[in-house]
């Protein structure tokens, strides 16, 4: 009994049932049958349309499964959390412009970078009297209490405005009482808090700024204007400072960008050059090798003319060296072989420095 089954058939009777097809209790010539058409359906798929057959068995059952390739169906999303960069913090200056920062009467919880704090400012004199005794260093007494206020107050508002804080002490300096840092984005604001008996508590950015030649922005305590009531001013000045470097950035982006694209276009003219004189060279090595071919084919035609007033012994090697000529101009004139503008090739660094040096870039 001869089965008719093609391959139509059997994606037919698959896509009936869902793409997923378990044929058993078949006779052996029919389930040959299904075998055979299950296979050339298989490769049909393989070579077009964007369904895969998938085939498994075993004694006298087969199994057949059919899928959708990627490009048909969507991917589906990872079961896992992708990482996506950050947005980039920026100073909100105009937001908060004017702001009383609040200071705490007392630090009953203080954040772990104060005790940083209060260790670096007492390094210089602990590193003293580690090295010399402490004979030679005398402690100064320090507002200590009220300084961790303002370091907290600091902190507290940094963190409010979405800002985050580090702590910058070098240890290796004997002179660093450590600095609390405020980072926005990508530029950093060391902040240096000290005051003794002798020297009134200071407030001092330790970064000089961008429109100033020398010193540093320092805020003195004072009986009219203490320390802790001027911090949304530091604030303010410290975003407008933000500010200004991310607009310098932007502008030396948009310079950078403004040198690639012209580093770009002098590159495409020198390119254009490079290629334009390398079709020149070849058009004269063609009208070249015409010329050279036509003055040897009329060479050739007269030694063939002259060999027949020539002795047989020398007329032969003189014939034969005029077919040379001959068969050589038919090999090397570029009108018979019907050549193609050329492609010129990639041209090197070394290549394109005598374009660009006339171009001026």
């Amino acid at each position: 009994m001869r089965m008719d089954i093609t391959a139509e058939a059997v994606l037919e009777r698959v896509r009936g049932a869902g793409g997923h097809l378990k044929l058993e209790d078949l006779g052996l010539e029919e389930l040959a049958a299904w075998r055979r058409a299950s296979k050339v359906l298989q490769l049909r798929l393989l070579r077009v349309g964007h369904e895969r057959l998938q085939r498994y068995g075993g004694p006298g059952w087969l199994g057949l499964r059919l899928t959708r390739t990627d490009r048909d169906e969507p991917k589906a999303a990872p079961d896992y959390p992708q990482w996506t960069p950050p947005p980039p913090v920026l100073p909100r200056t105009s937001e908060f412009v004017g702001r009383t920062v609040p200071v705490p009467s007392t630090v009953s919880k203080p954040h772990p970078l104060v005790a940083d704090l209060v260790t670096a400012v007492d390094w210089p004199e602990e590193y003293a009297r580690k090295r010399w005794g402490a004979w030679r260093t005398p402690s100064p007494r320090r507002p200590l209490q009220r300084m961790r206020r303002i370091w907290q107050a600091i902190i507290n508002e940094a963190l409010f405005r979405g800002y985050s804080v580090e702590l910058a002490h070098n240890r290796r300096d004997t002179y660093d009482r450590g600095q609390l840092v405020v980072v926005i984005g990508r530029d950093r604001f060391p902040l240096e808090l000290y005051g003794d008996r002798v020297i009134p508590l200071q407030l001092r950015i330790t970064e000089r700024h961008p429109q100033r030649r020398r010193g540093y922005d320092t805020w003195t305590d004072s009986d009219d204007r203490p320390v802790h009531a001027v911090l949304g001013e530091v604030f303010t000045h410290i975003e407008r400072w933000a500010d200004l470097l991310v607009c310098q950035r932007e502008q030396e982006l948009q310079r950078e960008l403004e040198r690639q694209r012209r580093r770009d276009q002098a590159e495409a003219e020198a390119k254009r050059q490079f290629d334009e004189d390398h079709r020149r060279a070849v058009l004269a090595q063609r009208m070249e090798a015409i010329r050279t071919a036509d003055r040897a084919r009329g060479y050739a035609t007269a030694l063939l003319a002259a060999a027949d007033s020539l002795d047989p012994a020398r007329a032969e090697g003189v014939r034969a060296w005029a077919s040379w000529a001959a068969a050589y101009a038919e090999r090397t004139d570029p009108r018979l072989a019907l050549a193609g503008a050329p492609t010129p090739r990639r041209p090197t660094w070394q290549d394109l420095r005598p374009y660009l040096d006339a171009l001026g870039s």
